[in-house]
């Protein structure tokens, strides 16, 4: 069978590799019986007419559709342009959207079955139950429409063994269009990357902590690649593609200190001479001075944490418990290191008052944090805060991503107050001349991007930029 895979053509500056896609198509291919073909509309910046002009060369017996949460009518619009076209074949949905809402994405009749959370496992079971006529109430994970109505099929649980999964089928998308530099895309989580050749890397999936603001795609149990794949996977990178860089995309990298650095040494021990970056994914009070000293030998130069907050207790609300001391000493001893870091800081959360709000801003311009974003909370379907914001009667907009302006506002403080409040932190953050001085010295690349760096910073103050 042949398998298309689309990414909708939303509004989403951020133009990263498809990791879910890619993933999916290598399993597709895994069994040698069936093709695949990834159609990436917002790398193309590609029409609804142009996606399926595409199409109709490869003349797919499937078409899967992914779909963040933003991008949800564009991902409907994309699946009614397919079934229209094609009406008897299957066309499928996942991703973080009908994962998180699996309601609203069967409520269109253009889709056939969605897949929920991690989908590789229950994706092939869909395809041999395709291939040999089956019925899909054996396929875990999955929601469909029959002629009974919509189906709910129990779920199967996570993979154990991410090593059984294959490497990404990086050969099915354009990946020197992907590198191409354009002002305000991001083709990586990192704004501040020092190489033009980055790809992402998954070394695990799941995170043992509970957010009150963040998703279940990979669930609670951190599963783990061996170093082996892990390191393998740079080398194959490297050699192949001619990668300079790697970013981090685990929700938790360093959850296990000892593999951490193992993976590192082997680095070190294969001289792979790349950079590495983690623009997310670090718990900043889990880390040791021989982890940092590792990792900056094996040329990591950027780390992100997110913070939150600093209020006590507020990170007890959110469930984060992050050590905050603790925390602000290893910024520090990163700093020393010579490392390049960040932090985010969110603003807005359920009974945070303005002495909280507060807290979190002297926390972040007491730091020896090189950059500092400052977002407003924006509840997402499937979070305890989402549910939160329903049960007082507040009316939420679904694919609302823009982390700078107020969605709906859980605190104690005004909308207007909270709003002024995070203008002034990314004011007390940058508006130490010190700061700015060691912000230019140690980010990549400073002179070439600073125009583009002050246009990101002005459009953060004012609440218009959208990632």
């Amino acid at each position: 069978m042949r398998v298309l895979f689309v990414r909708p053509n939303g509004d989403v500056a951020y133009v990263p590799p498809p990791m879910g896609l890619l993933y999916l198509s290598a399993v597709t291919r895994q069994s040698g019986q069936h093709e695949a073909k990834i159609i990436d509309a917002r790398l193309h910046d590609l029409e609804i007419n142009e996606i399926l002009a595409r199409a109709e060369g490869f003349d797919p017996d499937i078409i899967g559709i992914t779909s963040m949460t933003i991008e949800y009518v564009a991902a409907h619009k994309t699946a009614q342009a397919f079934k229209k076209l094609w009406p008897n074949r299957p066309i499928l949905m996942g991703g973080p959207y009908p994962s998180s809402d699996p309601d609203q994405a069967l409520e269109d009749l253009n889709i056939d079955t969605i897949f929920l959370g991690e989908s590789e496992q229950n994706y092939v079971k869909w395809l041999e139950v395709q291939e040999r006529g089956g019925a899909l109430s054996e396929v875990p994970g999955i929601r469909y429409r029959n002629n009974s109505g919509i189906m709910i099929n129990p779920p199967s649980g996570f993979m154990d063994n991410l090593d059984d999964i294959p490497e990404p089928a990086w050969d099915l998308i354009d990946l020197e269009k992907h590198f191409e530099k354009r002002f305000m895309v991001m083709r990586t989580m990192n704004p501040h990357q020092k190489n033009d050749r980055v790809l992402p890397l998954v070394s695990s999936r799941g995170c043992p902590f509970k957010c009150s603001y963040c998703h279940n795609l990979f669930g609670k149990k951190v599963r783990k690649h061996s170093t082996a794949r892990v390191v393998g996977e740079m080398e194959f990178l490297r050699n192949t593609y001619g990668i300079e860089e790697i970013e981090f995309v685990d929700d938790i990298f360093n959850v296990d200190i000892p593999r951490a650095k193992e993976i590192f040494r082997e680095v070190i021990d294969r001289k792979l001479n790349m950079n590495f970056s983690f623009p997310n994914g670090l718990r900043s009070d889990n880390f040791d001075e021989e982890l940092l000293d590792i990792m900056k030998e094996a040329g990591v130069y950027r780390l992100v944490f997110a913070i939150e907050s600093g209020s006590d207790r507020i990170q007890k609300l959110i469930h984060k418990n992050l050590n905050l001391e603790k925390a602000m000493q290893n910024i520090a001893m990163a700093d020393k290191k010579g490392f390049f870091s960040g932090g985010f800081f969110m603003m807005g959360f359920p009974t945070e008052t303005e002495e909280e709000l507060e807290k979190t801003i002297q926390y972040a311009k007491k730091s020896k944090l090189h950059t500092a974003t400052f977002l407003l909370l924006t509840p997402f379907p499937g979070t305890e805060f989402w549910d939160q914001a329903l049960a007082a009667g507040m009316k939420l907009r679904k694919g609302y991503m823009n982390y700078y302006e107020i969605s709906v506002n859980l605190s104690k403080v005004p909308s207007i107050k909270l709003e002024k409040m995070r203008r002034r932190a990314i004011v007390k953050f940058y508006g130490n001349p010190l700061r700015v001085i060691r912000f230019a010295m140690r980010t990549p690349n400073f002179f070439r991007r600073s125009i583009e760096y002050a246009f990101i910073l002005l459009m953060s103050v004012t609440g218009k930029w959208k990632q």
